[in-house]
């Protein structure tokens, strides 16, 4: 799960969940409570999911609030992850 305010380096947040998600192939990610990302972080969410990426691990970010998922799609990170709205 991914919440609050991801802002500047992410690192602690992304190993976390490297520790959770190590045994998967196909993982979802919960950001109901994510308020924001800034730029910073955003990039290295971005070098991390095409990471997992390549190594053949699917992510997908679900319930991610609306404003967030938008900046996620600019950002390039739904190249890489499905960004699931709670709308979706």
């Amino acid at each position: 799960e991914l919440w609050g305010e991801i802002i500047g380096d992410p690192q602690a947040d992304l190993a976390r969940l490297d520790e959770q998600i190590s045994h998967l192939t196909v993982c979802d990610i919960s950001c109901r409570y994510l308020i924001r990302v800034d730029c910073s972080a955003a990039g290295s969410i971005l070098n991390w999911i095409s990471a997992h990426q390549a190594a053949g691990r699917s992510i997908r970010f679900v319930n991610v609030p609306r404003l967030v998922a938008t900046f996620f799609h600019v950002i390039g990170i739904t190249e890489y992850a499905q960004v699931l709205t709670s709308e979706n």
